[in-house]
């Protein structure tokens, strides 16, 4: 029996809080959830065995993208990036029961998952919940012909239900409507509320801006947002990668101490081993947008050890991200040159592409590793079996979102 234990009911609020102080950061991660393959909540036993018998539903089809945690909830983006994709934004309770195999829950509803339907979701590959408890949802998968709608980003209020609070059509020129890939989105809460948001479209990549309180998007295009020959050829679980993958991960550096400073964002091309940054407060300004002039302001941070996916950025300027081709996660103190980055951990089993992360409000950094590239693939056979080919993984690192002070 521990000293706490034995000083009764009197100091346990003391005990609580020692044991909090005594909870070291962890340099490892904890599978916390994990699938063979993805299943939902059907309405109905009969509307289940429909969806199967009219190939409305492929379990083999389903993969899992964007992850980020809510109030005892996990919020997962499926892209429909094959055919039989029934759901592209669902979540499971934290506290469920079972790590295996969880049944996802269609969010909002079924309804707002409905393909062909322009006012439903069609293909979310990534979102963003503030500090208001709105989430951004950006759906703008438009690569593989699944769908005639254009893309969109869409307020959800998480306190009402997932109710719908705004809904704003990203124009053409901005993210192609055939072809345009809307990837990855952090959300900067001064001057109203912006979104930057990665577009990874091969014919037309850059970094879009939403501005809420203005209800206007803008795109930049630079070099720096193209994909890197040397980092093209690599392998992940025995798939080659040989694409010039554009940019594709996207952070947002912590609060300012001081509101006059800005914040920077970061960004870096999935075949690419450089990370740039550029000032928020450049992003913000649309007129010096429109010039070449801005590009002077993009800042060569330096060159990872591997190609990332998703990056995230805590509320104490650390970096985490992803090294693709090394089966790992790597933490960079912003505050220090990039080549003093270090890796968190390294499993070949763990960490089959750790794309998206996200973190909770008790210090814990969430990573989904989702083998996505198989999914991408044209001539990659995708087929059922026990092997579990999605994880949901946990590190306390006793830190929080860049969303907060």
């Amino acid at each position: 029996m521990g000293f706490c234990d034995l000083l009764g009911f009197l100091f346990v609020s003391y005990c609580v809080r020692q044991k909090n102080v005594e909870k070291k950061p962890s340099e490892k991660f904890d599978i916390e959830f994990q699938w063979s393959y993805i299943n939902f909540t059907w309405r109905s036993p009969m509307d289940y065995h429909r969806a199967v018998s009219n190939l409305r539903y492929i379990p083999e089809n389903n993969a899992m993208a964007g992850i980020k945690y809510y109030n005892d909830r996990m919020y997962i983006a499926l892209p429909r990036l094959r055919k039989g994709t029934p759901v592209t934004l669902a979540f499971i309770p934290i506290n469920s029961k079972s790590k295996n195999n969880p049944l996802l829950r269609p969010y909002p509803s079924w309804e707002m998952n409905v393909g062909k339907n322009c006012s439903s979701f069609q293909n979310v590959q990534s979102m963003e919940i503030d500090r208001f408890g709105v989430m951004w949802v950006i759906d703008g998968v438009r690569m593989n012909g699944l769908t005639k709608c254009p893309p969109k980003i869409v307020l959800l209020d998480l306190k009402d239900g997932g109710r719908v609070l705004h809904t704003y059509v990203v124009p053409n020129d901005v993210s192609l409507y055939q072809g345009g890939f809307l990837n990855d989105i952090v959300v900067d809460e001064s001057d109203g509320g912006f979104a930057y948001i990665t577009d990874n479209s091969v014919q037309d990549p850059g970094l879009v801006v939403y501005s809420r309180v203005y209800n206007k998007s803008w795109k930049l295009r630079d070099a720096s947002m193209f994909g890197e020959i040397d980092a093209s050829d690599f392998a992940v679980d025995g798939l080659m990668n040989d694409d010039l993958v554009p940019i594709d991960g996207i952070a947002l550096g912590p609060l300012p101490v001081r509101r006059k400073d800005s914040r920077m964002v970061y960004y870096c091309a999935l075949s690419g081993y450089s990370l740039y940054g550029i000032s928020a407060a450049v992003l913000k300004n649309e007129e010096l947008c429109k010039t070449g002039e801005w590009r002077r302001d993009i800042e060569y941070i330096g060159k990872k050890k591997s190609q990332s996916d998703g990056l995230i950025m805590d509320n104490k300027g650390n970096l985490y991200y992803g090294l693709l081709s090394r089966y790992g996660v790597a933490k960079w103190n912003t505050k220090k040159p990039l080549q003093s980055a270090r890796n968190v951990e390294k499993d070949k089993t763990k960490f089959v592409w750790p794309d998206s992360f996200s973190f909770d409000m008790d210090g814990n950094l969430y990573l989904l590793a989702n083998g996505i590239n198989k999914f991408f693939s044209l001539t990659y056979e995708l087929r059922l079996s026990s092997d579990m080919k999605f994880k949901i993984l946990r590190s306390y690192t006793g830190t929080n979102s860049y969303l907060y002070s």
